[in-house]
């Protein structure tokens, strides 16, 4: 089902009417509810790491290098990120912020494998990983819609997009976000999508952007078994 047909299925709730664009039309509500759209499609990508979203990257490492560029279409990581060795049993740690990066830059541990941090658009490691090493971790796609053609790309923007999530979670986001900037009772609305989006969540097996502290180890070294 395209955005166009998510469209028309509000804009009948809505307003009674069928619309024949939304991309490509300059009247009012089309180009309020480009608006509404996109917003909905961010929030929903962030509410949960959909399995739909989610992709693997594997760094090549060649023994001197220990700053990665990050994928094109990354959006973020896993609530439940891991860095993976593939010669190391445990997985590499991440650090809890820069003020600790920058401790373990001037006292590095003697922790196996070791650390990760992502800024700068880059996944960096420490200590530098040994060549063939390969470390992979899961993120979250920012690419949420597929084209015509089937090239994925991160917002709608042609009447033939479709989103790459529910498309009925879509739909009834768009009802009770656009009766929420006219002023109207959204309420019962918004229920409606709340109900449906845990509905789709739970079933999906992705995890749920509530955080924990699930490392007990202890940061100053750790035992380790190669593979």
């Amino acid at each position: 089902m395209s955005v166009l047909d998510c469209f028309k299925q509000a804009s009948r709730r809505l307003l009674a009417q069928d619309q024949n664009s939304l991309f490509t039309g300059s009247d009012p509500f089309q180009i309020k509810m480009q608006t509404i759209i996109t917003e909905a499609a961010l929030d929903l990508a962030q509410h949960h790491d959909w399995m739909a979203l989610t992709k693997q990257c594997t760094l090549t490492t060649d023994g001197s290098t220990a700053d990665f560029d990050l994928p094109a279409d990354y959006g973020r990581m896993l609530v439940k990120a891991d860095v993976h060795s593939s010669i190391w049993s445990v997985n590499y740690q991440a650090v809890r912020d820069l003020d600790e990066w920058t401790q373990l830059q001037r006292f590095m541990p003697s922790t196996i494998p070791g650390y990760w941090v992502i800024y700068g658009g880059q996944m960096h490691l420490m200590p530098v990983p040994r060549v063939d090493e390969n470390p992979c971790f899961w993120y979250v796609s920012n690419n949420l819609v597929k084209a015509a053609d089937g090239t994925q790309k991160p917002l709608f923007t042609t009447d033939t997009d479709i989103f790459l999530l529910d498309e009925q979670l879509l739909t009834l986001a768009m009802i009770w976000r656009w009766k929420q900037a006219e002023g109207l009772d959204y309420q019962e609305d918004m229920q409606n999508y709340e109900i449906r989006l845990s509905q789709i969540a739970t079933k999906d097996h992705g995890s749920l952007p509530i955080r924990s502290n699930r490392r007990g180890i202890n940061r100053l070294g750790i035992w380790a078994i190669a593979r």
